[in-house]
């Protein structure tokens, strides 16, 4: 009996140089391959409701952290076809995008489950937004040069506050973006961890924490000193005001994350993040001659 044929889902932002175009050139080899259930570059189509073996994303990182948002809760497999300038979580380049179907294809790869966010926002008016982050979750100022608080709360309880230019509270995945940035720790991204990094905090002894992944964090802003907006995965601030509230905890589903080129997650951060460990010395005994020898 032949094998199933697999259903993959291409997805993408047409507005992003390369991507239209890479699309168009990859189909009639993808379609000879695999079932392509569709092709959605306008975030037209229902993610939850969508089905398929495999969603192949077309873009940056940014496009992969959007199309977590979009997927929900659901399990779907995601394997990132670079078209941005920095591809950390965007597995494949363009030109080696059919070698990575193929070993797809032949179960030569990897899953690497990223622990999302689930981040509730309560408004004054008893009014809630949600979302999924893959990455972070920022409360921060909205006005440059002008600092904000944020009063934070572990479990229920009163933990910290910060003043400064805001908090970002990161998963594992999130630990290598904005959080390092901001000077947080990197968190192999299969540990179930958070980390709370203060932007520009206004004390010396303030430091970045990692808890584990199983708390829930409140944040709230003080306005008084600025407007305050909070951010969940580089997306449109929301502002954020007086007696509003944003509620982080995980959200018991990961994102599915494929891995078909093989090296490990400190090789990428050699090879990304230039991550580099000692410096290059200098042979024993080839040092610089003495002057005048």
């Amino acid at each position: 009996m032949a094998a199933p044929e697999r259903r993959v889902l291409i997805l993408g932002d047409r507005r992003r140089p390369g991507v239209a175009a890479g699309v168009e050139r990859a189909l009639p080899a993808l379609t000879r391959r695999v079932t392509v259930v569709g092709v959605d570059l306008d975030e037209a189509l229902d993610l939850g409701r969508v089905e398929a073996d495999l969603l192949l994303v077309f873009g940056g990182d940014g496009s992969i952290l959007h199309v977590a948002r979009r997927l929900g809760p659901r399990r779907v497999p995601v394997l990132g076809v670079n078209y941005g300038r920095f591809g950390f979580l965007a597995d494949l380049r363009p030109d080696g995008l059919l070698e990575g179907l193929a070993r797809w294809l032949a179960g030569r790869f990897t899953v690497s489950e990223r622990a999302r966010l689930r981040v509730r926002y309560h408004g004054e008016d008893g009014s809630q937004r949600e979302w999924l982050a893959l990455n972070d979750v920022v409360v921060g100022r909205g006005r440059l040069g002008r600092m904000v608080d944020v009063d934070v709360r572990i479990d229920g309880e009163p933990a910290v506050s910060y003043a400064g230019d805001g908090l970002i509270v990161a998963t594992a995945t999130g630990s290598t973006a904005h959080a390092l940035a901001a000077g947080g720790p990197i968190l192999d991204p299969t540990v179930a961890a958070l980390v709370m990094v203060p932007i520009a905090p206004h004390a010396l002894a303030t430091r970045p924490l990692v808890l584990a992944g199983g708390h829930r964090i409140e944040l709230s802003a003080r306005g008084s000193r600025a407007p305050a907006q909070v951010t969940v995965d580089g997306a449109d601030p929301l502002p954020m005001g007086d007696g509003e509230r944003v509620e982080v905890a995980d959200a018991q589903a990961p994102l599915a994350l494929v891995h078909v080129t093989g090296g490990p997650f400190y090789e990428t951060l050699r090879s990304k993040l230039g991550w580099r460990g000692r410096p290059d010395y200098a042979p024993e005994g080839d040092g610089a001659q003495e002057p005048g020898a």
